[in-house]
């Protein structure tokens, strides 16, 4: 890229990060996505561009089934110990209109009996693009054990980084520069010396020699769940034409003053940025430290539980479900004004109400990091059918009374007291999932090894109504670690 059209292509990126007008195509594909291959559950992230509409929300697809909903670019699936998940992302925008699919990428939850730092990992691809006689810009995959890297510049350290990618400017012209990449030895064998894992040898482009001197001080002024605002001090000497923003190798702003807001941003999530001066002719000044933050963690506007169904299955009981666009750690439903329920599902059953009865639900998520509660969802309306009045006595209590590793799986049993008064038997339900049913007052049940689950029991009467719930009870299913 000749240097005279540096600050076009500035520019274009830019003009493409505005919000696509109505009528669009809507986001664009997630990039770089990446899964963990070590642990008791698989993390994800992924990169979104700045081009088209913004996204607001990330499904994560196994198969064709979405087994994750988030609002930032990372997620974490909880999946039975052992075992192996292919995963692709896609975006959606605010009028729901969802982006293509990533590649998709594969994770392997699992422990292994030797420290995974190390077992003989691949070393990471590092990629040239965008070059001029300034600068380069250089990518790379994430690292199979993820972490930070730090970059080096022909020997000279510019910090560690999450991100994948980096802007080096004031280079000379036509000039070969050896960028490497080094991870922290955490195997504590043979001492604690950095370890290369990846490298490149950038050449810049022929043009002229003169650079602008390197603009000083970048800081962070403030930040919220979707922006950052940076100032930095401008060079001695004559003012440069303009700055550019980077957030890793992505440009994020072109500005002639020394301070910007740096918007398009997820919550929760970490940047590094930089900033290089720009002269008339385009040539990039060598980049100012890198200022690394993250985002705000909490959303500032969380969206409301959304699709909200009620279903009346009997005339006892209403199964409900619902979506939601980012993460929660439960859902409580309100029949009007009062809870009735608390879940850890997108969905539950509501069991022992009476026959013929009308009910208005909605549904409010807790989210994660003490970030309080999304607004409410719409309000559902239901009625029960007409059926007998009469409702056993609800279990007083639920406990896991075994949690036994085996093999392949764990078995987990589940006791209560028995209910006063005349019953035909019990329902175990999970959501909104029969998990099994008996006479008695215990069930075994096998289940995955490493796995979360939420159960509450019901009495079920000789006419079939059910009755109210026990307090519900959660289990992690154990499992065997190698030795």
């Amino acid at each position: 890229m000749p240097v005279s059209s540096l600050a076009a292509t500035l520019a274009a990126v830019l003009l493409a990060a505005s919000p696509a007008p109505a009528g669009g195509t809507g986001p664009a594909t997630p990039t770089e996505p990446w899964a963990s291959t070590f642990g008791t559950g698989i993390s994800l992230s992924w990169e979104q561009p700045r081009s088209g509409a913004r996204a607001t929300s990330f499904r994560v697809y196994e198969d064709d089934a979405v087994v994750a909903r988030v609002s930032t670019t990372a997620a974490y699936l909880e999946v039975p110990f052992g075992s192996s998940h292919t995963y692709t992302v896609a975006a959606v925008d605010q009028r729901g209109r969802e982006s293509a699919r990533t590649a998709p990428v594969t994770g392997q939850s699992r422990l292994s009996g030797v420290n995974p730092e190390c077992l003989p990992a691949p070393g990471v691809p590092v990629t040239v693009t965008a070059v001029t006689a300034s600068a380069v810009s250089v990518s790379w995959t994430r690292h199979p054990l993820g972490g930070e890297l730090e970059l080096r510049v022909d020997g000279a350290s510019l910090g560690w980084t999450s991100l994948t990618s980096a802007r080096i400017g004031g280079l000379a012209p036509g000039t070969a520069h050896q960028v490497t990449l080094y991870r922290e030895n955490r195997c504590h064998v043979g001492g604690g010396e950095n370890e290369p894992v990846g490298t490149v040898t950038a050449t810049t482009a022929a043009g002229g020699a003169a650079r602008p001197a390197a603009p000083a001080d970048l800081t962070v002024t403030g930040r919220t769940d979707s922006t950052v605002g940076l100032s930095w001090t401008a060079p001695p000497g004559p003012a440069p034409a303009r700055y550019a923003v980077y957030d890793g190798a992505t440009p994020v702003a072109v500005t002639t003053g020394t301070s910007v807001t740096v918007d398009r941003l997820y919550h929760a999530t970490w940047h590094r940025f930089t900033v290089a001066a720009l002269d008339a002719a385009g040539n990039e000044s060598a980049h100012s430290p890198a200022a690394a933050t993250a985002t705000a963690t909490c959303l500032a506007a969380p969206p409301s539980p959304e699709a909200v169904s009620a279903v009346a299955v009997s005339p006892s009981s209403v199964r409900l479900s619902w979506m939601f666009e980012a993460a929660a750690t439960s859902y409580t439903v309100f029949d009007g004004a009062a809870p009735v329920a608390t879940t850890r599902y997108p969905e539950a059953i509501l069991t022992g109400l009476a026959s013929a009865s009308r009910h208005a639900y909605r549904v409010v998520a807790t989210l994660p990091q003490e970030c309080g509660e999304s607004p409410r969802s719409r309000r559902v309306e239901v009625s029960t059918p007409a059926g007998p009045a009469a409702r056993p006595a609800a279990p007083a209590s639920l406990t896991v009374t075994g949690n036994a590793p085996g093999p392949s799986a764990a078995q987990v049993t589940l006791s209560w007291p028995p209910a006063s008064g005349a019953t035909a038997g019990y329902r175990v339900y999970e959501g909104t999932r029969v998990a099994g049913e008996t006479t008695g007052t215990t069930l075994s049940l096998t289940l995955a090894p490493a796995t979360t689950h939420e159960y509450l029991v019901v009495a079920v009467s000789a006419a079939g109504p059910e009755s109210a719930p026990s307090p519900r009870v959660t289990v992690h299913a154990t499992f065997l670690p190698p030795p």
